[in-house]
């Protein structure tokens, strides 16, 4: 009972806010002011009601009557500072989103006649230490693992995981699949995961900026809203407003804590966020499907210059300590974005609710394009949970019927909660950051080298170089070249293998 009361509940809130992940359109309220007598149509008049056509639901194509006898499956999880990973909640909270998780894994169960359980594989990073021993074994415990992106290439190395080609029901062109996502999650011909409305990790780590609103004002600024609805929020625009905002507040002379700045962010988000804005990926796939590096193109060279020349040459960034516990945000960025002394920060949509008790309105609005020509804003994807098939699983059957299903009744359920609700309701501050979210959620990008091969280019030597200013990239990435392509000849290989 609790479970249908729950569903209709979600249903009626789904409606009511009109459901649509991606749409840029929302619900407007009616006028409460009576009817004048002009307005009122007289006797003779024909009143002719408009009604919306009504929208056929896409479900999954699975049989009416496929049961599973009370089999079990496992999702394998991992619980990680960043993001929302768990998929089977405990029990009804009351919270929108998790009791939406909740009713998700219970109408499964019940249609399918199974049992859905979650593993945590770690707590710390990465997952594949764990994971490994248990398909070494011929374990069969974990029928999907959601690792983190960066374990993929290990596991495929290790011929761990296996392709989604042999897998039954699902069908990746039906809403509640990602599809600009998934366009990036094949090597070759080989579909290694496969990202549906069930997994948020995606949700969570997209990145934004946030501005202070208040600050914006004062420094009689355009507004960043105006700048991006025109398709002129650009690098150099961002990079202006950034400059006007640095102040040396103790007039000290030194660049601390105690002054104002354009820009906060982690240093190893920096150079990422800022060249997939831009409309540049390090390493992305070509049209067979098979990684090609760019980081030495002369175009991505240049653009990696400017971002050293726009947040270190005028002191625009705030560049304390940002090693904070493994926080992606860091708490001193937080602190000064909360305290009115930075302008932007950069923010994953995980750890914007940290700044909903923030008293000044800030605004969310995507990064930068390039310059005015680029035709669309970029979101960065950072690294993420995709759901691996171990080796070990035999029974594809199960795990396509659970996949299809729950992401259908995910993108019904847990979307609504995630965006409308848990997301728009409780944290956005006005409706065109709103507006802005559907511009950043339809417009998300994954790049290569900051997710699959993060720990060989992002958190190598990019986070390095940006950390310590260093500049030089084309000195730095002929020493790094060689050992990447072996990397990424490595894993190729093996998917090819038969």
């Amino acid at each position: 009972m609790k479970k249908k009361l729950m569903s209709a509940i979600l249903a009626a809130m789904m409606v009511a806010s009109s459901f649509a992940m991606f749409s840029c359109s929302d619900a407007g309220s009616g006028d409460t002011d009576e009817a004048t007598a002009s307005d009122t149509p007289s006797a003779s008049e024909e009143v002719v009601e408009e009604t919306e056509p009504e929208t056929e639901e896409i479900k999954p194509d699975l049989p009416a009557d496929l049961k599973f006898s009370g089999s079990s499956f496992t999702f394998g999880v991992v619980d990680n500072a960043n993001a929302r990973n768990f998929l089977v909640m405990e029990e009804l909270t009351g919270e929108a989103l998790n009791d939406a998780q909740y009713s998700v894994i219970e109408t499964a169960q019940e249609e399918l006649d199974i049992t859905i359980e979650q593993n945590v594989l770690t707590t710390g990073y990465p997952a594949a230490g764990s994971l490994t021993p248990l398909i070494a074994a011929g374990d069969d415990t974990i029928q999907v693992a959601n690792v983190f992106c960066v374990d993929t290439s290990t596991l495929l190395t290790g011929g761990q995981i296996i392709g989604y080609k042999d897998v039954p029901y699902i069908d990746l062109e039906k809403p509640y699949w990602d599809k600009s996502v998934n366009n990036e999650l094949m090597l070759g011909d080989m579909r290694y995961a496969a990202i549906g409305d069930l997994s948020i990790s995606t949700h969570d780590l997209t990145y934004i900026l946030l501005f202070n609103k208040q600050m914006i004002t004062d420094l009689g600024m355009d507004s960043p809203y105006d700048l991006v609805n025109g398709g002129k929020w650009t690098v150099d625009s961002m990079a202006a407003m950034m400059e006007g905002a640095v102040i040396d507040l103790n007039g000290d002379g030194q660049w601390t804590r105690d002054d104002q700045y354009g820009y906060a962010a982690h240093s190893k988000m920096t150079l990422p966020s800022f060249w997939i804005g831009a409309g540049f990926q390090t390493i992305a796939l070509d049209d067979a499907g098979y990684p090609q590096i760019h980081i030495g193109d002369e175009a991505f060279v240049n653009f990696f210059e400017k971002v050293f020349q726009i947040t270190y040459d005028n002191n625009s960034k705030y560049n304390g300590s940002d090693r904070d516990a493994g926080q992606d945000v860091p708490t001193a960025s937080r602190e000064l974005f909360q305290e009115g002394k930075v302008l932007f920060i950069d923010c994953s949509m995980f750890w914007v609710g940290a700044l909903r008790d923030m008293e000044t309105d800030f605004g969310i609005i995507p990064y930068p394009k390039l310059d005015e020509s680029q035709e669309a804003y970029h979101a960065r994807v950072s690294y993420y949970m995709p759901p691996v098939l171990p080796a070990t699983n035999t029974n594809l059957e199960l795990t396509g019927a659970v996949l299809e299903l729950t992401n259908y009744l995910a993108k019904k359920e847990v979307t609504p909660a995630y965006y409308d609700i848990a997301l728009k309701g409780k944290v956005s501050r006005d409706e065109e950051s709103v507006a802005m979210l559907d511009l950043i959620f339809a417009n998300r990008v994954i790049d290569l080298g900051d997710t699959l091969f993060c720990s060989l280019v992002r958190d190598n030597f990019m986070a390095s170089m940006y950390s310590s200013n260093q500049r030089d990239i084309v000195s730095t990435y002929t020493k790094q070249q060689k050992p990447l392509a072996k990397n990424i000849e490595k894993v190729m290989d093996l998917v090819a293998a038969p």
